[in-house]
C-alpha cells in the first residue's frame, strides 16, 4: 500500500489566518474585548512609569509597572546612561566574547556579585534569555530539574530545550519535594531545583530557607529567580538572602533582572567563580548574542549604587506596601496571597469582569492591568496592582476607593479576604 493511501487527508494551510492557533486566539480576543474590541492591553504611555504615567495626553495614577523603586526616570540613573552613551556608544556592537568589553559592564558585574554576597556575576541581555539559556544548559541527560509548578514561562521554556528529564512540585511545597527527593535522588547526577524568590501572580514569597535545608540535605543545586524580590524585600532590596538571612552559598545560582527594580534591560546570574567562568564560555545564550548596550549597564550599575548606599528607599516601599494592605483590608478586598511584596493583585474572578474593570479603573485615572487565563487559573481574574517606593500613601487610597466605586457602578461585589 502507498503513502498516499495510509497517510491522512492534510489540508495545505497558505493563510496564517486559517490556522488553528490563530483562528482559537481570535475567538478568545472577541469573548474578551467583544465587536469593539476595548483590549486594556499594550496602553500607550509617554512618560517614565513611576507613581504617574502620562497616557493621551493626562496623567494618571500608574499601578502596573516593574519600576518597583523608581531608577527608571530618576535623574542619577538617567544621567549615567547618557554619560555612558557619550563614552561608548548605543550599542556593545557585537558579543562579549568576540568584540570585546566594556569597563562599565564589568563593574556592573562587580557591583552585582558584591550586592549578592557571591564570588561573581555575569550579565546577559534579557531576563527571559538568561533563564531559558541558563536553564536549558546547566543539565545533561543523566540529570534532573525539578521546579515549582508556578514559575514563569522563561523557567519552562528552559526545561523544553534541557536535555534533561523536567518534573514540577507543587507551588512552595518543599515537604513534597523533600518526597520526591527521597525517591529519586540517588537516580541522577546533578538536580537543578528552581523556585522563584517572590511569585509574580499571587506576590508570594518562597520558603526559601526551607528549600536550603532540602539542598542540604540531598545535595542539589539551588537556583533563584529573583526576578520580583531584588529591590523589593531585604533591607537594601537585596533579595531572599537579607530576607532570610541566608550565607552566601546557600543559593547556587542567583538569577534576576535588570528590567524591573533596576530601571533598566537584561538579566545577570550570581555565583561561584568557577561556574560563572564557565557559563561565561559555554552559555549560548550569552555566547552567541550581543553584550547589554552601555547605557542600559551604566544606568543597573548606578541604581545598585543607590540601592546599597539609601536606605529611605527600601523604607519607602515597606511603608507603601503596609498602606496597600491596610486600604485592601478596610475595603475587604481579596489581596490572594500577598503581603510583603511590591506585587499586590485584587481577585476578580471572572475574565470578562476583571478586563472592564480594569478599563473603568483607567477612565477614572488609575491604571492597573488585568492578570487573566492563561496567565492565572481559569475564574481567578485580577487586577495586579505593582506598589513602587515613589507611590505616595494619599494615591494608593484614592487607587482602592475608585476600584470600589467601579465595582459598585458595575453592580457587583468582589470577593471577599478569607
Amino acid at each position: 500500500m502507498s503513502e498516499a493511501q495510509t497517510s491522512p487527508q492534510i489540508t495545505p494551510i497558505t493563510r496564517f489566518e486559517d490556522s488553528p492557533e490563530y483562528k482559537a486566539y481570535a475567538r478568545r480576543r472577541l469573548e474578551l474585548f467583544g465587536e469593539k474590541d476595548q483590549s486594556p492591553y499594550f496602553i500607550i504611555h509617554d512618560s517614565p512609569l513611576t507613581d504617574t504615567s502620562l497616557m493621551d495626553g493626562k496623567w494618571v495614577l500608574n499601578f502596573g509597572s516593574y519600576n518597583y523603586v523608581g531608577m527608571s526616570g530618576r535623574r542619577e540613573v538617567m544621567d549615567a546612561a547618557k554619560e555612558a552613551i557619550e563614552k561608548y556608544g548605543t550599542s556593545a556592537s557585537g558579543s562579549r566574547l568576540l568584540a570585546g568589553e566594556k569597563t562599565v559592564t564589568q563593574e556592573l558585574e562587580r557591583e552585582l556579585a558584591a550586592w549578592k554576597h557571591t564570588e561573581a556575576a555575569l550579565v546577559l541581555v534579557g531576563g527571559h534569555s538568561t533563564n531559558v539559556t541558563c536553564v536549558g544548559n546547566f543539565c545533561g541527560p543523566d540529570d534532573l530539574i525539578l521546579y515549582d509548578s508556578l514559575i514563569h514561562n522563561s523557567v519552562v521554556e528552559g526545561c523544553r530545550l534541557s536535555p534533561a528529564p523536567a518534573r514540577p512540585f507543587p507551588h512552595n511545597d518543599y515537604e513534597a519535594l523533600d518526597k520526591i527527593l527521597e525517591r529519586r535522588r540517588s537516580r541522577f547526577a546533578k538536580i537543578l531545583v528552581v523556585i522563584e524568590g517572590v511569585y509574580s501572580m499571587d506576590g508570594d514569597i518562597a520558603p526559601v530557607d526551607k528549600f536550603v535545608e532540602l539542598k542540604k540535605k540531598y545535595g542539589f543545586f539551588l537556583m533563584v529567580d529573583e526576578a520580583h524580590s531584588t529591590c523589593v524585600i531585604g533591607e537594601t532590596g537585596g533579595g531572599v538572602d537579607e530576607y532570610f538571612h541566608l550565607a552566601p552559598d546557600d543559593i547556587d545560582i542567583k538569577m534576576g533582572t535588570l528590567s524591573k527594580g533596576l530601571g533598566a534591560c537584561g538579566g545577570y546570574l550570581c555565583g561561584r567563580k568557577n561556574m560563572i567562568e564557565y557559563m561565561r564560555y559555554n552559555l549560548p545564550g550569552f555566547m552567541f548574542s550581543v553584550g547589554i548596550s552601555p547605557p542600559l549597564a551604566a544606568a543597573a550599575l548606578t541604581s545598585v549604587r543607590l540601592m546599597r548606599s539609601d536606605p529611605s528607599i527600601m523604607e519607602n516601599m515597606r511603608r507603601n506596601i503596609q498602606c496597600f494592605m491596610r486600604e485592601a483590608r478596610r475595603h475587604h478586598f481579596n489581596t490572594c496571597l500577598a503581603g510583603e511584596t511590591a506585587i499586590i493583585p485584587v481577585l476578580v474572578g471572572d475574565d470578562n469582569l476583571t478586563a472592564e474593570l480594569s478599563i473603568r479603573m483607567r477612565e477614572k485615572g488609575v491604571f492597573v492591568p488585568p492578570a487573566l487565563y492563561p496567565a492565572v487559573p481559569r475564574g481567578q481574574g485580577r487586577l495586579r496592582f505593582c506598589i513602587t517606593s515613589v507611590h505616595k500613601e494619599s494615591q494608593i487610597v484614592e487607587a482602592l476607593d475608585k476600584l470600589e466605586e467601579c465595582a459598585r457602578e458595575l453592580n457587583v461585589t468582589l470577593p471577599d479576604m478569607d
